[in-house]
C-alpha cells in the first residue's frame, strides 16, 4: 500500500538555516544557541537542525523539560494493518478532526500587574508595577499499540514526527511569554481615568494584540502533513481529510481579575 499523508497541526518550514551555524553541527551545540536566540532564529534554527539531525532532535532541545502529553485513544484493533483504515478512523475520530487534525497544542496566557499613575496633573497615564504572565501549555496527541511490527514502525514514526512539530509549537510559545513579559514591563498606557478597570482596559487592548501576532506565528508553521507510512517504497498519496485543517487554535488571552 501506498504511505498516507496524516493531517495533523502544521507544515514544516525549511527555514535557511543559521548565519555561523554549519548545518552539520551537533544538536548539543545547537541547544545554547536556541535557548537565547530571539523567535525567529529560533525558528530557523530548528529548521536546520531538523533537516540534518531529523525531528528527534528538535523535540529534544525544544524545552528544557519535556511537557506532559495527554493521549487521545484510538481504538482499532492492534491486528490492524492497512495504512488506509488507520487513516480513515482518525479522520472520522479525532476530537480534533474540525480543526487541528490529529493532535493538538494549547497555549494560553494571563496577565497580572497594578497601575502605577503618573505624578502629573494632566491626562492619567500609568504603567504596569510587578507585572506578572501566566502560561499554561498541553498538548494532546492520538494513542495506538499495533501489533503488527510493520504498523508499529510506521505508527512510531508517524507519531514522533507529529509529536515534534508539536514542540514547535511549544517553543513559539516559550517565546511570547519572554515578549509578552518585556511588553508589559515597558507599556504605557493612558486611561480615560485614574481607576483600576480603566487601566485594566487599556492593558487588556494591547494585550489582545499581542495575542494575535502570537496566533499568527504560531499559524506560520501550519498547515503540516505526518506521512503514516506502511508500503516501504517511498511512494505517497493524500489522505482525504474530513475537515480543514486550521492549525493551533486555543490561544487564551484572559485579563486579570479586577
Amino acid at each position: 500500500m501506498a504511505a498516507l499523508r496524516a493531517p495533523a497541526s502544521s507544515a514544516v518550514d525549511r527555514g535557511h538555516g543559521h548565519p555561523g551555524v554549519p548545518a552539520t553541527a551537533a544538536p548539543s551545540a545547537l541547544g545554547p544557541l536556541l535557548a537565547r536566540a530571539d523567535l525567529g532564529t529560533r525558528e530557523r534554527l530548528a529548521a536546520s537542525l531538523q533537516q540534518s539531525h531529523g525531528n528527534a532532535a528538535v523535540q529534544r532541545l525544544a524545552s528544557g523539560d519535556p511537557l506532559p502529553v495527554q493521549r487521545w485513544q484510538v481504538n482499532l484493533p492492534a491486528t490492524t494493518t492497512d495504512c488506509g483504515t488507520v487513516v480513515d478512523y482518525m479522520n472520522n475520530n479525532s476530537p480534533y478532526r474540525n480543526d487541528s487534525g490529529w493532535a493538538k497544542t494549547r497555549a494560553q496566557f494571563s496577565w497580572g500587574g497594578d497601575a502605577a499613575w503618573s505624578s502629573g496633573s494632566g491626562s492619567p497615564s500609568a504603567t504596569v508595577r510587578n507585572p506578572t504572565v501566566t502560561k499554561s501549555l498541553s498538548v494532546d496527541m492520538p494513542r495506538w499499540a499495533p501489533a503488527n511490527a510493520g504498523m508499529s514502525t510506521a505508527w512510531a514514526n508517524m507519531t514522533r514526527d507529529l509529536r515534534a512539530h508539536e514542540a514547535r509549537h511549544e517553543g513559539i510559545a516559550n517565546g511570547w511569554e519572554t515578549t509578552l513579559r518585556d511588553n508589559l514591563t515597558n507599556l504605557t498606557v493612558y486611561p480615560s481615568a485614574r481607576t483600576q478597570p480603566a487601566f485594566n482596559r487599556e492593558v487588556q487592548n494591547e494585550w489582545d494584540g499581542w495575542m494575535g501576532q502570537h496566533q499568527s506565528d504560531q499559524r506560520a508553521i501550519d498547515p503540516y502533513s505526518a506521512l503514516l507510512d506502511c508500503s516501504g517504497d517511498g511512494e505517497a498519496e493524500s489522505a482525504p481529510s474530513t475537515a480543514p485543517i486550521t492549525g493551533l487554535d486555543d490561544l487564551g488571552d484572559e485579563a486579570p481579575g479586577t
